[in-house]
Parts: C-alpha cells; sequence; structure tokens
C-alpha cells in the first residue's frame, strides 16, 4: 500500500458556511477552523499555507472567489493536500466536485483530511465523489422540506419569515409550527396610520413624520438589531402589506391569513392605498378593478366601459391626473413630500358604441350606481332575521306539501292508467266480438286516448326549494357585503342576484333575476295593501309558529309561485 509522510505535506485549510440557510446545522467558520486545528495536531502537519473561509453556498459552480483560489494553488503546486472538516465543504455540486476529484486522481492534491477519513490518490473516486454528491442532494431534500413546511404555513394562514410590523413570530412553538401573534405596543398605531392615510390628506411622507413625532412607531426589538424609530421606507412597506387586509401573496399565490388574525383594513381600501401610491420608486398601476364592468349597460343594449381618474390636488391647489407623474407639473415639488395632498378618484361608466361614434351621451358615475343599487336592496332585499327565519319555515312547508301532493297525484295516475288499460282492453273485446264495427273501433279508442291524455305526462321536478333558500340567505349576506366585501365579493353577489343595471342616459334601472324579481314585485304589491308591512321590522307575536293576524293574508302571499 502507498504511504504519504503528512509531516511534509504543504496544506491548505477551506472551511465554508452557506449565507442561504442550507448549513443550518453546519459548525460556524470558527469551529471549523478549531477543528481543523486538532487534525493537523492529530497527523502532525506542518502548519497551513493559507486558512480559506468564505460564506457562500456550494450548490452552483463559480460563486466561491476562495475556492477558485485555492484550486489555482493547487494547480501552481503551492498547495498539495486539503483539511477541511467534512467533504461536502469542498463542493455540492458535481463541476466543482469532478474538479478536486481530478486533482486527487491525478497527484496533484496528496490528500484530502476531514475529522473522519482521508481520501487518497488510490482510493475509488466513486467514494468521494458519493460524498459531494450526498450534499447536493441533502440540499434538494432540504429545498424540497422547506417548500413543504412554507406552503403548509401558508394554508394554516402564516406567512414564513419575519412577522410584519404590527404582528410578531411566536417563538414558543417548534420552528416550522410557529404562528403569529399581536404586538399590542404597535398594531394600533398601524391602524391609525392606515386610516389617516385613506383620507387622502396625507403623503407618505407626512405619514411618517407623524408615526416618528406623534406616535413613535419603533421596529421590534431583536438579538442584533431594531428598537429604533422607522424610516420612511418602512412606511410605503406598510401601506402596501397585503397581510393588515387579511391575505399575502407566497409564492405567487394567493392565502388567507389567520382568521384568528385582526384585519385593519377592506380589500377595497387597501386597493385604493395601492391607486393613491405613486410617488417615486412606487410601481404605477396599470389596471383598473371596476365593480359594475360587465353588468351594466345602454338602454340600447350596447357595453357601458369604465373611465377611471385618479387625481390629486397639490399644496399649491393644482389639481392633476398623477398615476404618471412623481412630482406637481405646475409647481414642481415631488409628490412624497407634499404636506396636505388631496387625492380623488373617480370613475365613470359610459357607451363605448356611441362614444366612439361621435354620438354625445351621458355618462354615469359608480358613485349614483352604489346609492341607486343601495337604496333598491335596502328598500326590497334586507330581511330581518325573524323574516328570514319564517321565509325558511315557510318554504319547507310549502315543500311538503308540494311532495305530498305530487304522490297523490302519482297515485290517480296510476289508477287512471289502469283504468285506461282496462277500457283500452273492454274496446277491443267488443270488436272482437263484432259488437262494434272496425270504424267505431276506431272511433272510440281516439277518443278514450285523448281523455287519458294526462297518463303519459311527467311531472316537472324543479328544485325551486334550494333557490328560494338561496334568495334567503342573501338578504342575510347582502349588507355586510356591500359593506365590507372586497370588489370581487360584491360582484360575486350580482351575480348571484342575475343583476342587470340599465343606463337611459337620465334613469337607472335595476333588474334581477326572474325570481329576485318576483319576489320584489310581490313585496312592492304587498306593501301597497298592507302598508305597515316592513321586511326589515317583521316579528311575530308568538313565534315563529304563529302568524299575527294582521300578516296572516301577508305570510301565504310572499312566497306563494
Amino acid at each position: 500500500m502507498n504511504t504519504i509522510d503528512f509531516t511534509k505535506l504543504k496544506v491548505g485549510n477551506y472551511n465554508r458556511r452557506s449565507s442561504e440557510g442550507e448549513d443550518k446545522q453546519v459548525l460556524s467558520i470558527e469551529s471549523q477552523i478549531d477543528e481543523a486545528v486538532r487534525i493537523a495536531d492529530y497527523y502532525k502537519l506542518k502548519p497551513f499555507i493559507e486558512i480559506f473561509k468564505e460564506s457562500k453556498s456550494a450548490k452552483t459552480e463559480g460563486v466561491r472567489p476562495e475556492f477558485s483560489r485555492m484550486m489555482s494553488m493547487i494547480r501552481n503546486d503551492q498547495i498539495d493536500a486539503i483539511v477541511c472538516w467534512k467533504a461536502d465543504r469542498l463542493a455540492r455540486n458535481m463541476t466543482e466536485g469532478g474538479q478536486i476529484i481530478d486533482l486527487l486522481s491525478s497527484g496533484l492534491l496528496k490528500a484530502i483530511i476531514t475529522h473522519d477519513k482521508v481520501f487518497y490518490p488510490w482510493d475509488n473516486v466513486i467514494v468521494l465523489s458519493v460524498e459531494f454528491s450526498q450534499g447536493k442532494q441533502f440540499v434538494k431534500e432540504l429545498s424540497i422540506n422547506v417548500k413543504r413546511g412554507q406552503e403548509k404555513k401558508a394554508r394554516m394562514g402564516v406567512p414564513h419569515g419575519v412577522a410584519s410590523l404590527g404582528f410578531l413570530n411566536d417563538k414558543t412553538e417548534e420552528k416550522g409550527n410557529r404562528k403569529w401573534y399581536v404586538d399590542e405596543l404597535r398594531l394600533n398605531k398601524i391602524k391609525i396610520l392606515l386610516d389617516i392615510f385613506l383620507t387622502g390628506t396625507y403623503s407618505a411622507g407626512k405619514l411618517y413624520q407623524y408615526a416618528v413625532n406623534e406616535l413613535g412607531l419603533t421596529t421590534v426589538m431583536r438579538k442584533h438589531s431594531g428598537g429604533n424609530l422607522i424610516v420612511q421606507s418602512r412606511i410605503y412597506e406598510i401601506l402596501k402589506d397585503p397581510v393588515y387586509t387579511g391575505f399575502f401573496i407566497q409564492g405567487g399565490q394567493r392565502y388567507e391569513l389567520s382568521k384568528n388574525l385582526p384585519r385593519l383594513i377592506t380589500e377595497d381600501q387597501h386597493n385604493k392605498i395601492t391607486m393613491i401610491l405613486s410617488g417615486k420608486n412606487i410601481p404605477k398601476i396599470q389596471e383598473h378593478k371596476t365593480l359594475y364592468s360587465g353588468f351594466i349597460n345602454s338602454s340600447e343594449g350596447h357595453f357601458m366601459g369604465q373611465d377611471v381618474k385618479y387625481q390629486l390636488i397639490c399644496d399649491c391647489k393644482h389639481k392633476f391626473a398623477y398615476s404618471s407623474k412623481t412630482h406637481c407639473p405646475k409647481c414642481g415639488k415631488e409628490i412624497s413630500q407634499l404636506i396636505n395632498p388631496k387625492y380623488i378618484g373617480y370613475v365613470h361608466y359610459y357607451d363605448v358604441k356611441n362614444k366612439k361614434a361621435g354620438i354625445k351621451t351621458k355618462s354615469i358615475s359608480e358613485t349614483v350606481i352604489n346609492s341607486e343599487l343601495n337604496k333598491f336592496i335596502d328598500e326590497n332585499l334586507m330581511f330581518s332575521k325573524e323574516m328570514a327565519e319564517w321565509s325558511k319555515k315557510y318554504i319547507t312547508e310549502l315543500k311538503d306539501k308540494e311532495i305530498s301532493e305530487k304522490v297523490l297525484m302519482e297515485r290517480s295516475k296510476n289508477d287512471r292508467k289502469i283504468e285506461f288499460v282496462n277500457k283500452k282492453s273492454r274496446i277491443r273485446e267488443m270488436l272482437r266480438d263484432s259488437q262494434i264495427t272496425e270504424d267505431e273501433y276506431h272511433t272510440d279508442l281516439e277518443s278514450l286516448i285523448k281523455k287519458y291524455d294526462d297518463i303519459n305526462t311527467d311531472i316537472k321536478k324543479v328544485d325551486w326549494y334550494s333557490e328560494m333558500n338561496d334568495i334567503v340567505d342573501i338578504t342575510q349576506e347582502l349588507s355586510k357585503v356591500f359593506k365590507e366585501g372586497t370588489i370581487q365579493a360584491k360582484r360575486n353577489m350580482l351575480s348571484r342576484l342575475g343583476s342587470n343595471l340599465v343606463w337611459n342616459g337620465k334613469k337607472l334601472s335595476i333588474y334581477n333575476s326572474i325570481a329576485i324579481n318576483k319576489l320584489v314585485e310581490r313585496i312592492q304589491s304587498i306593501k301597497l295593501e298592507y302598508p305597515r308591512f316592513g321586511i326589515k321590522t317583521f316579528l311575530t307575536e308568538q313565534g315563529l309558529n304563529e302568524k299575527t293576524s294582521e300578516f296572516s293574508l301577508v305570510n301565504s302571499t310572499l312566497l306563494r309561485g
């Protein structure tokens, strides 16, 4: 067997610890050096010619300058042995791992000495290649496991990483299962800042001054940093962070924040803040999400497009569209540094076809539509809780009654079928016995078929029960959705209502699905006949099992048909 005189080796010591989180269980560089000194003492090695230290990942080739310098010294015969804690400190990719193996096989490297084994030129290279590949596989599996853990936490409603300002990471749990909890010291201050900015009278710069001078908002104290007053860039982070709305984006996918954590603003308000932020280094919004696009048409059936305008009144009182500007075009002052800016948003819907044809037509603002729709809903579709409960009870009674009637109808139909068969058989017997002629037989048979033509008609099965219950559910959800819901939630509700809005230039007409329209018509007719009847104040004096004498006719009329 070949032998090596360790006392004559020209040794370099290589130490590496990744800064990318793949080496959390690996010794620190200082500890690796201490281990290398112990190894050198054990093998009676000469003092190290060079100690290489770097904090870089080894999973990608060509990114480690100290490793490249060491390889150059080996090729120039300045170093002929390496001491390192483990072989995977040298490489975790097969390109650089192959370079190490080539140098060892050629004899330029006489030994690679680690804490538990020595690799020699005459050894089987597979052993060393396995060490390098194991390192790469470890990184690969670690990456998969980390992503899996992050995705699991995201589905639980907890973003990975450091909690947004106003929340804290719960370090009492194990890693991978740590949740967020409220930072009582800061969350209320964040709420104040968001509410102030939504007034449209504060720039980000002015908001920063308020946060520092009035609220004394500081960052969270951590091991090596924090505890200081926030910087202005942190204001932009707070304003743009959707976590305060109740969702977050991770890996390009949207997740809902845990229900145990509070929501400071609605998604509509978050969208408004995003629109307002149009200063330097803030990305401009290219796409507008409008509430009624696709639900409103002109009286001629033309598509109504949306015109979205966001304007700003500068400290100098000049009003301008700010979405593509960083400074006031009149006074030149930077938007983010304005003292008392006033942000204004407009959304109008107009007849696209007529506008392209040059025909002058009136547009309608989203504010007017909101007002008309809310008035319509308030007057016709806002059931009290008692009204909704009574409706569901009455729907169940109607369904039970219909089922009983259908059973009786089926029985009656079966009896008539038997009766038809018997009579038909009797006519055939009379023809066979020459009691009637063939012409009389066909005449009697035709008359019989007409008389019993209903026995082959199927009773239509219409699931009106589910539809009516859904309508009752809608009456209980409308208020919250149109008051607090997101634009998408409101659009979903309009779809459930089957809403179709028609603008004729003067009046907005509101149409819904046939079932909703019938309900509204019935309510309006009942109100004319019974002025005291109110769908929002409906109560029964003796509970849901009894009907008041005054409203007994109302109850039986409301959901009929």
